[in-house]
């Protein structure tokens, strides 16, 4: 597993709306709130943490660098 930060999350809705965002992106990843990370199988390319980053702001959320 990849852990990444991601900043915004504050609540299980948070974690789900996350999770949800990546699955649309076809990648599978396990949101944590309390450690402020998501956890992916694979290191993401840039292409996909820019889609995702993209994505994920819309939403208020901010996916950071590896953790």
């Amino acid at each position: 597993m990849v852990n990444y930060e991601i900043e915004g999350m504050t609540c299980t809705h948070c974690k789900k709306t996350v999770e949800k965002i990546f699955a649309e992106n076809g990648k599978q990843a396990i949101a944590d709130v309390d450690a402020e990370m998501v956890s992916v199988n694979e290191t993401l390319t840039d292409e996909e943490l820019d889609t995702l980053r993209n994505r994920l702001s819309e939403d208020g959320y901010t996916l950071g660098n590896v953790k």
